[in-house]
C-alpha cells in the first residue's frame, strides 16, 4: 500500500527457537523437529533438512517462530551523490504502531529542520562543495568540461569569507549579501552560484550535520535577478553572411569547410571538430551523425567527449549546401589517431580558440565590422531558419536543445519579431484591398 511520502506493508519475520524449546527428531536424534516430520523407513525419500542436513522438513520445521510484522517506510530525502531516495523503515506488531513510530520521527525532523541524530562539523562551504563536485565527477554524473566550469564557480565563491568558515557559523545575511553583490553579473553566473550553495546545504542535511537548510521552506533564500540586461542573440545579417561566403569562395583557407558546416547546419564548433570520418559521415543515407564534441578534461586538455546534452545527439541531413563540403573534406582529410574529419597539420585536435581567432580574422577581411565569434555561426543558422518560417519545436530538434524552453529563451524574441512581420503583411494586404 502506498501513501504520499511513505509506504506501509506487512512481512514475515522468522525467529530461530532455542534448542530447549524444540522436541528431539526421532530419526536423526541431533536436530530438533516437530513430530509431524515425515519419518519414513526409507530414508532416501526423506531428503535433507535445510539446517541439520540430515532429516527432511523444510516448511514445517519447528526451528523457527513465524511472526507477522508491519512496517512503514518514510522517504526522508534525496542522495545528492546518486540521486536515489533516502528512506527510513519503522517496524511493529501492528500497522498502527508502525505508523505511530513514523509520525513521531516526522515530528522530530520538523522540530530540528533535519533528521535526528545530527552531527556537528567544522567543514566549510568550500570543502563541502569540493566534496560534491569530486563525487559527481568520480561517479560520472558530471563531465570534465562541466567540472571545470563548477570549479570556476567554486573559486569565485571561495574569495568570500563566509565560504571558508565552518558552515554552522555562516549566517543567512552573509549569503544574501553575497548574492546581492553578484547581481552586477549575468543571470547565468548568479544561477551557478545559487545552485552550488543550494547543493551544499542539501548535502549538509544529507550528511546529518547540524545545519539549517537556508534554501528550503517558506523563508528560503531566493535566487536574485541580475541588474544586467539579457544579451541579445547576435547573428550575421543575410548581407554579412553573403560577404562571408563570397570571401571564403574567393580565398583559400584551412578553416573554410569548418566555418561553412557550422553556418549551414547549426552545429556547435566543438561538434564539427569532433566528427569521425569513419563513423559519423554516412554519404549513402546523406546523414551527419552528431554523437560527440570537443571538450576539456580536468587538466584543461582538449579531448573528445559526449555531446553537451543527451538531446545533442542527433542526425543532420546532408543537403545541397553541405554535400560538396563533406565530400571535399573527406577527400582532403589528414589521417590521424582520433579519426576526426578536421585536425591540425600536426594531426592533433583543434583548439576552439584557434578556430575562433581565425574566424575573427576572416570576418574582418570580408568587411564584417561587428564583434564576432564562432558561436555566432550557430545563431546565424537559427536566425535563417526562423526567417524561412521554421517553427520553434522543429528548430529545437535541429539545434539539439534539451527542451523547448532553451529554444524559446534563446530565439523567442527573434521568432516573435518575424511572426509580427508576417502578420503585418496580412494587415497591409487588407488595407490595400479596402483602398
Amino acid at each position: 500500500m502506498s501513501t504520499k511520502g511513505y509506504t506501509v506493508g506487512t512481512y514475515i519475520i522468522k525467529t530461530e527457537k532455542k534448542n530447549s524449546e524444540l522436541p528431539m527428531c526421532p530419526i536423526c536424534k541431533k536436530c530438533k523437529d516437530r513430530s509431524l516430520c515425515k519419518n519414513r523407513k526409507d530414508k532416501k525419500e526423506m531428503g535433507k533438512c535445510s539446517k541439520c542436513k540430515k532429516c527432511k522438513d523444510a516448511e514445517k520445521c519447528d526451528k523457527f517462530y513465524i511472526n507477522e510484522q508491519h512496517k512503514a517506510t518514510l522517504t526522508i530525502g534525496k542522495d545528492i551523490e546518486t540521486g536515489e531516495a533516502i528512506r527510513k523503515t519503522f517496524t511493529a506488531k501492528t500497522q498502527e504502531e508502525a505508523l505511530d513510530k513514523m509520525y513521531k520521527y516526522k515530528l522530530e525532523m520538523k522540530k530540528y529542520g533535519s533528521a535526528i541524530e545530527l552531527k556537528r562539523t567544522e567543514k566549510t562551504i568550500a570543502i563541502l562543495a569540493q566534496e560534491i563536485e569530486d563525487s559527481k565527477y568520480r561517479m560520472g554524473k558530471t563531465k570534465a568540461n562541466a567540472y571545470n566550469t563548477n570549479m570556476s564557480t567554486l573559486a569565485r565563491i571561495k574569495k568570500h569569507k563566509f565560504a571558508n568558515i565552518p558552515i554552522e557559523k555562516v549566517t543567512r545575511k552573509q549569503i544574501e549579501d553575497f548574492l546581492q553583490e553578484e547581481r552586477i553579473k549575468s543571470n547565468s553566473t548568479i544561477k551557478k552560484d545559487y545552485r552550488m550553495l543550494k547543493y551544499v546545504y542539501e548535502y549538509a542535511n544529507y550528511k546529518l550535520y547540524l545545519v539549517k537548510n537556508l534554501f528550503e521552506g517558506i523563508d528560503r533564500i531566493e535566487k536574485p535577478k541580475s541588474l544586467k540586461e539579457d544579451k541579445d542573440v547576435v547573428a550575421l545579417t543575410i548581407t554579412e553572411q553573403n560577404q562571408l561566403e563570397d570571401y571564403l569562395e574567393s580565398h583559400s583557407s584551412n578553416y573554410k569547410n569548418i566555418i561553412l558546416l557550422c553556418l549551414y547546419t547549426g552545429m556547435r564548433i566543438g561538434e564539427v571538430l569532433a566528427l569521425n570520418y569513419n563513423e559519423d559521415i554516412d554519404l549513402d543515407n546523406k546523414i551527419i551523425k552528431v554523437t560527440k564534441t570537443l571538450t576539456k578534461d580536468r587538466n584543461k586538455n582538449t579531448i573528445i567527449g559526449p555531446t553537451k546534452t543527451k538531446s545533442g545527439k542527433r542526425n543532420i541531413e546532408i543537403n545541397e549546401l553541405t554535400e560538396d563540403i563533406i565530400i571535399d573534406s573527406l577527400n582532403n582529410k589528414i589521417e590521424n589517431k582520433n579519426k576526426v574529419l578536421f585536425c591540425q597539420a600536426n594531426k592533433k585536435l583543434y583548439v576552439d580558440n584557434t578556430i575562433n581567432s581565425a574566424f575573427k580574422r576572416i570576418c574582418k577581411n570580408a568587411g564584417i565590422t561587428k564583434p564576432v565569434n564562432t558561436h555566432m555561426l550557430r545563431h546565424t543558422f537559427a536566425t535563417r531558419c526562423i526567417e524561412a518560417g521554421v517553427d520553434l519545436p522543429v528548430l529545437q530538434k535541429l539545434m539539439g536543445h534539451a527542451n523547448i524552453e532553451t529554444t524559446i529563451n534563446t530565439y523567442g524574441d527573434i521568432y516573435n519579431y518575424y511572426k509580427q512581420k508576417e502578420t503585418q503583411k496580412v494587415i497591409d494586404y487588407l488595407k490595400r484591398e479596402r483602398a
